[in-house]
């Protein structure tokens, strides 16, 4: 950045001012390792807190952290575990735990204090964490199922259900349920479900890691005697579909199995313990007689037994429980939100396909199941299939989705009747990707008394709004919402419905707009760790994470031996990049740093001459066909720099200077392979050869504008629609954004014919994101979402610095379009929210920008009409004109902490 000339003060029109000892305000929004109050943490503490909003020019200059016991020691004196002591420190995030060690189930109390630079001193509320089971010999309880064969390929039966009587003769202090079922589990105690969670635990590769839940079952215990009961699904575990990608074939596949331990501490601090062993009973005559992640779930409600979770069930005739193997992986607490049910839609239109079958549309294309209330005779059937499209005559359409399921049906449910008046029922096992259902009655008798839908995905916390007075704009922004949430369960998907697969090219490209919208540094954790277990000891890493063991192989191109290449696998890069970006924490880069050196170390050794022969093309793509090796080799360069810049931010010098030098040695073979220099063309001169080798930093430097005009040629060529598949538009829009190209990025994104994000709005109806322009195919996808970064980015301009992570320090340069009247966005950092909210009225556009306490906004705004900003409400602000590398001019300010009204003419 290149300042320049004539500093202007602008002083306030309204200036909002007030003593410090008048104001409340407080320290909140305090987490331990990225979590608010969790069971089960197994790592050291970190510590993060924010200031509340709405104190102007407000900085830190000390905190102290007090940790306990017990939280009547969180005085000074008192402290048993940790006190830091006043540390002088504008940091209220990354700050790591060095007190006493903490055992395994310890409940822990904290609290932090603040100093400002006037010397105030601002006190959080007490919070608290617990450790989980750290150490493997915690672990008492035996894996257990209903069946002691080790079959490699097991049999399926109907789900097992396990259940165990105790009893408890003293008052109850705390008690804490830690449960691992395979593949999925519900547990219940006394007749209460235990928890909200649905579909747990998250998937993992259960040869190295098993994920184990943490539930706090105090209040459901009683004096005398109880009872737990849990059952168990197939899952990912025993995913015995015949599908495309191998997982009825994975090396971990064994029959469903328990493991879980009670631990009941009473009121003088002893505790008791309830582990699974072959003293607890199961039986295979449950009413879940059929249940899979692809094919649906089938229930037979005169099976049910009353009462099987209550402490007076006779369960004489349920056998003992055998002890099995179970899986090999380490046991892990599962950390990260959990799938809930959401929201509940009821149906926007019905019609009856014939006297049996009757269809229902929920307006919105959901992930989740259905909710039904019935009545009819004893063992009448109801039939529900799930599909996100119909045929012109009405009737569900689910070919698509049936295209790689080779066994079984496709997303189809079963209820069985007992006949007994008002029946309710929904699946538990299973998850579908639909808008409608389809419901099949095989008896005339039956009345479907109540049907509707329930939404489930993991509950990812929302992190940030945008709306605008395009309605276009605004649709797709909630088209990306439901398309990312509905692809997250325990892992990011493409799609809910035909794969449910982890591709790392669709989370790889949508790991900014997912850090805009929700905080995801728990979920992305989570994932990264399967990174880990799925990585080969070449350095290998395949195109789907968790995999069965498919995928490290593309077989195209000229190396067939290669997978996807990095603009596909380096989402472990991408994700863990994007994730210290928008949190500040360099921990998350420290836990993965010696693996992703290993992945770029690999493709080095698999390169010849610095260029990658392998890697799938740019997926979904239009007429200039942009091929995989081409792109490999892009992105080869682009993660090299990458690891060059994490290396610096954690210390390690050698390696920065030496992938630095890499990324310097693949620059210069890419270019002389696929560059022009005298035309400023790459390859064939499309749009995502163009916008690509500007995105990933491949570019000479004086070669850049001549490059841009060739990006901007093949726009025009297009008459300004895309023509990219899913790698390329990322691209273009990023480059696009980067090099002010305000009103081509504007007419791209607002575009309304084939092939345009339009085109599914206002031609498809679409309410998610589809998998290709034409709408063929999966709709809901989220691999196009990137049209999100325009939103957030582009006409919001909120941006992070990569040198100042976590929003310590970050831009605002809102992209003022002339045909947007206005822009509201909102960013909830680690230091506050974040908002811009932009207008134009008569000659002028008015900004009301909000500034988290702690931390300073860079304001860009036009400078090519020379008119400058005016302060209207807000601290004193210092504007400089400034120009840019890339040849834009701005008047800049510093913005500390606090509200602002901004008005600046335009022309």
């Amino acid at each position: 950045m290149i300042r320049s000339v004539h500093p202007i003060w602008i002083f306030l029109i309204g200036l909002i001012f007030a003593c410090s000892e008048k104001i409340e305000f407080k320290v909140n929004a305090l987490k331990v390792n990225h979590l608010t109050t969790s069971l089960g943490l197994e790592d050291n503490p970190v510590f993060s807190w924010q200031m509340e909003e709405g104190l102007a020019d407000f900085f830190q200059q000390n905190y102290r952290i007090l940790v306990a016991t017990k939280p009547e020691f969180l005085t000074k004196g008192k402290v048993d575990l940790w006190d830091s002591g006043e540390v002088g420190s504008d940091r209220s995030l990354g700050i790591s735990y060095e007190g006493k060690t903490l055992e395994s189930g310890t409940k822990v109390y904290w609290k932090v204090l603040v100093q400002d630079k006037k010397g105030a001193v601002y006190e959080s509320q007490a919070t608290w964490f617990e450790m989980g089971l750290k150490d493997p010999n915690d672990w008492k309880a035996l894996w257990i199922a209903s069946t002691n064969a080790q079959d490699s390929i097991p049999g399926l039966t109907p789900a097992p259900y396990f259940r165990k009587e105790f009893s408890i003769d003293k008052p109850i202090q705390s008690a804490r349920l830690y449960i691992a079922g395979l593949g999925y589990h519900e547990a219940y105690i006394n007749g209460e479900k235990v928890g909200d969670h649905v579909l747990d635990p998250a998937m993992t590769r259960y040869d190295k890691t098993v994920k184990y839940v943490v539930h706090d079952v105090t209040s459901l215990l009683n004096n005398g005697e109880n009872a737990i009961g849990v059952v168990l699904g197939n899952g990912w575990y025993n995913q015995h579909t015949r599908e495309a990608w191998d997982f009825d074939q994975a090396p971990w596949r064994g029959v469903p199995v328990l493991r879980a331990q009670l631990r009941i501490v009473d009121a003088e601090g002893k505790a008791l313990w309830i582990h699974t062993d072959e003293s607890w009973k199961y039986t295979l005559n449950g009413p879940i007689i059929f249940d899979s992640v692809h094919n649906g779930e089938s229930y037979d409600a005169g099976e049910e037994m009353e009462g099987w979770t209550s402490p007076d069930f006779d369960d004489s005739n349920w056998e003992a429980a055998h002890q099995a193997s179970g899986p090999k992986g380490e046991m892990v607490a599962q950390l990260m939100p959990p799938i809930r049910v959401i929201d509940t839609l009821s149906p926007k239109n019905q019609w009856e396909i014939n006297d049996s079958t009757f269809m229902y549309d929920l307006g919105q294309n959901i992930t989740g199941w259905a909710n039904i209330k019935v009545k009819g005779p004893a063992n009448a059937r109801v039939k529900i299939r799930y599909g996100e499209r119909i045929y012109p005559d009405s009737t569900l359409d689910i070919k698509e989705l049936s295209r790689f399921i080779w066994s079984g049906d496709t997303q189809t449910d079963r209820y069985y009747l007992k006949g007994d008046g008002a029946e309710s029922w929904h699946p538990i096992f299973t998850y579908q990707g639909f808008q409608y259902m389809e419901v099949t009655l095989s008896e005339p008798e039956i009345e479907l008394l109540e049907i509707n839908a329930a939404v489930l995905h993991t509950d990812l916390p929302e992190k940030g709004y945008f709306r605008s007075s395009n309605a276009m704009f605004n649709r797709l922004q909630e088209n990306m919402r439901w398309s990312f949430l509905g692809n997250y369960h325990g892992y990011p998907t493409d799609c809910p419905h035909r794969e449910k697969m982890g591709w790392t090219g669709d989370a790889l490209l949508v790991a900014e707009i997912g850090n805009y919208n929700f905080d995801m540094v728990p979920a992305y954790r989570k994932w990264l760790d399967d990174f880990v277990d799925e990585q080969q000891d070449s350095g290998d890493l395949p195109g789907i994470i968790p995999t069965s063991g498919w995928g490290y192989t593309f077989n195209q191109g000229l190396d067939k031996e290669r997978g996807y290449g990095p603009h596909w696998e380096g989402a472990f890069l991408e994700v863990a990049w994007q994730m210290y970006r928008f949190s500040g924490d360099s921990l998350l880069l420290a836990r993965y740093y010696p693996n992703m050196k290993k992945y770029v170390d690999y493709l080095e050794a698999n390169a010849e001459g610095y260029l990658l022969k392998f890697g799938i093309d740019d997926h979904k793509q239009l007429e200039n066909l942009t091929q995989g090796p081409f792109l490999s080799t892009a992105f080869f360069h682009y993660f090299s720099n990458l690891l060059a810049k994490m290396a610096g931010v954690l210390g390690e010098l050698e390696d920065q200077e030496a992938y630095l030098k890499l990324s310097k040695n693949i620059a210069k073979a890419f270019n002389q392979a696929y560059f022009n220099p005298q035309t400023g063309r790459y390859d064939h001169g499309g749009q995502a050869s163009q916008a690509v080798p500007l995105f990933t930093g491949l570019v000479p430097k004086e070669k850049e504008n001549l490059v841009l005009a060739g990006l901007l040629n093949a726009i025009d060529t297009k008459k300004g629609h895309i023509d990219a598949g899913v790698v390329g538009t990322k691209a273009i829009i990023q480059v696009l954004m980067d090099y002010q190209q305000v009103d081509v990025l504007f007419e791209m994104a607002n575009k309304r014919t084939f092939p345009s994000w339009g085109y599914w709005v206002d031609e498809l109806n679409a309410n998610t994101m589809f998998q290709n322009w034409d709408g063929s195919q999966s709709r809901n996808h989220i691999m196009f979402g990137t049209i999100g970064d325009y939103f957030f980015k582009g006409l919001a301009g909120i941006r992070p610095i990569d040198e100042s992570p976590g929003f310590k320090r970050f831009i605002i340069e809102p992209s003022l379009a002339s045909e947007i009247e206005w822009v509201e966005a909102g960013h909830d950092s680690p230091y506050g929210m974040i908002k811009c909210h932009w207008r134009r009225t008569s000659g002028q556009v008015e900004l009301s920008l909000t500034v988290p306490s702690n931390t300073v906004a860079e304001l860009r705004l036009p400078a090519n009409n020379k008119l400058l900003p005016v302060v209207e409400q807000g601290a004193s602000v210092l504007f400089e004109r400034v120009s840019d590398e890339k040849g834009g001019e701005w008047f800049m300010a510093d913005l500390p902490g606090g509200n602002y009204q901004i008005k600046q003419k335009v022309e």
